[in-house]
């Protein structure tokens, strides 16, 4: 990608040259002291940050973070609900599907908003022992009432299970709420895709019921580190954790985030969001979607548009997901405005 390009792409998101000098040092030894340290240094932070009690590092992408949690849901059994309003919300539900969890599911159209209420009621009524839910469903981008949510869990003696793929590291979060919580390192905390991270506030449960690999019973007897983990992705996160996870950075976000969303829906090309989204899909059944795409490419933006279901509906998405400097957001903003105008 070129210096003068802005990522404002749902991922792999615009990173730091920190961030992309880390990830061209020379690799270690995931069984060196040295590791071993950064390794411990990087969970210790996000913990502290996101007001968990453990931090998990796994090779993969978010999908993997979430199969981690979810043998984890398998394990403790009981009643499940799981909440879907979305393509990851749908992902959420075959997935455990696939692990053959107990549970109902709570399907919406996308975009909707869950009425709490009957959230509650699905949960006396089912004997309801855990819920799982996407805090950003990032098909749409509409955001969950994260915190209303893990409240009625908490009500309810109901173990909440979050995929915050799209909010860890744009929005301030308090984890301490729940029970488990995933993250991938190629999204909101604008690093390198490739680590899988799970926080979790409840002890974790070993089997053999389960395959190897997402056993975190066995990532906490090997001190987090039973299997080879790339030093570069870890350095490179440890990195972007430290500029991303800063006041200055957030507040940043939010700023153009916000105008962003004043820009697009006062020309009416918003169907699901709300201020206070950090990532918009772009919808308006008369517009040429692929020239306005065209458009801002050859400008240097890029965005999301090449996934299967953005496609299929002839969306696209803008995410503020990357780190950024003022300069760029500007660029990003002024660049829509132009290609907006062009194409009413």
């Amino acid at each position: 990608m070129h210096s003068n390009t802005v990522n404002v792409s749902t991922g792999p998101v615009q990173i730091s040259k920190q961030v992309q000098q880390a990830f061209a040092a020379t690799p270690i030894s995931h069984r060196s002291i040295e590791f071993k340290k950064l390794y411990n240094n990087t969970a210790r932070f996000l913990c502290a940050q996101l007001k968990v009690q453990k931090t998990y590092f796994i090779t993969g992408s978010g999908t993997a973070a979430n199969e981690a949690m979810i043998w984890q849901i398998k394990l403790s059994g009981g009643n499940g609900l799981i909440l879907s309003n979305g393509e990851f919300g749908q992902r959420l539900i075959e997935q455990a599907t696939r692990a053959s969890l107990k549970f109902i599911d709570h399907k919406l159209l996308w975009g909707a908003a869950f009425d709490l209420q009957l959230i509650e009621i699905e949960i006396r009524k089912h004997n309801i022992n855990w819920v799982l839910f996407c805090h950003c469903e990032t098909s749409t981008g509409v955001l969950n009432d994260f915190d209303s949510i893990s409240q009625v869990c908490a009500r309810n003696n109901c173990l909440c299970f979050v995929d915050c793929m799209s909010t860890i590291g744009t929005y301030p979060l308090d984890l301490s709420g729940i029970a488990m919580a995933t993250a991938s390192s190629g999204k909101g905390l604008a690093s390198i895709p490739g680590l899988a991270i799970i926080f979790s506030n409840i002890e974790t449960i070993s089997s053999n019921q389960i395959p190897v690999y997402f056993d975190l019973g066995i990532y906490d007897k090997k001190e987090g580190i039973p299997f080879t983990l790339s030093s570069n992705l870890l350095y490179a996160l440890h990195i972007s954790t430290r500029k991303k996870l800063q006041n200055k950075q957030l507040s940043l976000i939010d700023q153009y985030s916000e105008d962003c969303f004043q820009l697009l829906n006062e020309n009416n090309l918003l169907p699901f969001n709300k201020a206070g989204s950090k990532v918009f899909t772009v919808a308006q059944p008369n517009m040429a979607i692929t020239n306005f795409i065209a458009d801002l490419r050859r400008e240097k933006i890029v965005v999301s548009s090449e996934s299967a279901y953005l496609k299929e509906r002839n969306w696209f998405q803008i995410a503020f997901f990357g780190y950024y400097e003022d300069v760029e957001l500007d660029t990003v903003l002024n660049t829509l405005q132009r290609t907006i105008s062009k194409f009413n």
